[in-house]
């Protein structure tokens, strides 16, 4: 009985430290992808920058160059850079303390 006690003891921390995070993880990314919109500034997967320029369905048009503009898939999406008045997600809306990084003199 105690040999099969600790294998499922096993499996229920693996569990709780690997399944459970990568979960809240996928939730989170899927709720940012729901909330992309116009104005925002993105990073995709393959790692360019661009600002979403329009959207349609599940296909954004991003700026990556003054006239230069390419089509990505919503899911290509890795994180949102920059949140242009997003009501969404208005803690995304914050400006970065420049104070914060200036070096001492």
């Amino acid at each position: 009985m105690l040999s099969l006690l600790f294998p499922l003891a096993l499996l229920g921390v693996m569990y709780f430290f690997l399944i459970v995070p990568q979960r809240k993880r996928q939730r989170a990314h899927d709720e940012l992808l729901r909330h992309i919109g116009a104005g925002d500034e993105v990073l995709t997967t393959g790692g360019i920058y661009g600002g979403v320029t329009e959207v349609d369905g599940e296909t954004l048009f991003l700026e990556i160059a003054p006239d230069v503009e390419i089509k990505v898939s919503r899911k290509a999406i890795a994180e949102r850079v920059f949140a242009s008045g997003n009501p969404a997600n208005p803690s995304l809306d914050a400006a970065p303390d420049d104070d914060a990084e200036s070096p001492t003199p």
